[in-house]
């Protein structure tokens, strides 16, 4: 009698807790990332979701399915490694009065940098120059065709105030998620590099 109360009580502890791990997710806040654009995603708390994508982030790592591809990335204050749709990840962290991130992510390139008012570099083919609002980023991108003006990007500030590792690798998913030509099986030697001659004058040669 004693073993089966006992039972029973283990049993309702843990549905119990599972009922708050529930309640805890629908209760935290929910914030779009980048842009329908590729796929519509949603950060709420540790969890990235969308059609076609289930991301689970811990302390120092996020694991899950990103477009129906598999993602396994793990990160230190200094780099992102692991993999994006069985390619390798690397990316290199740098944080002093700007923040640096460059690298390889899922297969293709990356080079950003995030000061305080801008978020400018190149991930694949495509060159932006964007400026921080209080719900993300507003600005210019270019994939080697015309001029894309008028961008706008949900990255919301209390994202910008999660963990390095944690942010970069975010932000790099929003830019790769908003790259609708983004596949594991294209090369980015079908990408046009934006121009990088006028990069000391804003980045990727977007500022005339």
């Amino acid at each position: 009698m004693s073993r089966l109360l006992l039972l029973s009580g283990l049993i309702l502890l843990g549905t119990g807790c599972a009922g708050s791990h529930a309640n805890s997710r629908a209760g935290e806040p929910a914030y779009s990332l980048g842009q329908p654009a590729g796929e519509p995603l949603l950060v709420q708390g540790s969890y990235v979701t969308g059609p076609a994508s289930s991301l689970v982030i811990t302390e120092d790592s996020m694991r899950g399915r990103f477009r129906n591809q598999p993602v396994s990335l793990k990160w230190t204050w200094q780099e992102v490694t692991g993999a994006v749709a069985s390619q390798g990840t690397r990316l290199e962290l740098a944080e002093g009065d700007d923040t640096r991130i460059w690298g390889s992510f899922g297969g293709m390139a990356v080079d950003l940098t995030l000061d305080r008012d801008w978020l400018y570099g190149s991930v694949g083919g495509c060159g932006y120059v964007l400026q921080r609002g209080e719900d993300g980023f507003v600005g210019r991108r270019s994939c080697g065709g015309p001029l894309e003006d008028d961008l706008r990007l949900a990255f919301p500030a209390p994202l910008m105030e999660r963990p390095l590792g944690e942010k970069a690798s975010l932000m790099t998913l929003m830019l790769v998620n908003f790259t609708s030509t983004y596949s594991p099986t294209v090369s980015l030697a079908n990408f046009t590099r934006p121009r990088t001659d006028a990069a000391a004058r804003g980045g990727c040669g977007l500022i005339p």
